[in-house]
């Protein structure tokens, strides 16, 4: 995520440059802003389904964010 994405979802709940500055954000923006940027990961999401060492299935789930990518898997997923 860039810096200009962060600042469009920081604007959509009221938080402006000033705010960012003095550091004086209510809870309530913030809880927002917070809510914006966990569902902007989400989008993300890609979920796959694979083989591990040719005999357990794995399914994991892999979010990105620009360069960032975390992978969170989980292993001996019964069918």
């Amino acid at each position: 995520m860039n810096e200009k994405k962060i600042r469009e979802l920081s604007e959509q709940v009221g938080i402006t440059e000033a705010n960012l500055s003095d550091g004086n954000m209510s809870y309530n923006e913030l809880e927002k802003f917070a809510e914006l940027l966990f569902n902007e990961i989400a989008n993300t999401a890609v979920v796959s389904d694979g083989m591990f060492n040719g005999n357990e299935r794995r399914l994991s789930v892999e979010l990105r964010l620009g360069d960032m990518v975390k992978k969170i898997s989980v292993f001996g997923v019964e069918e």
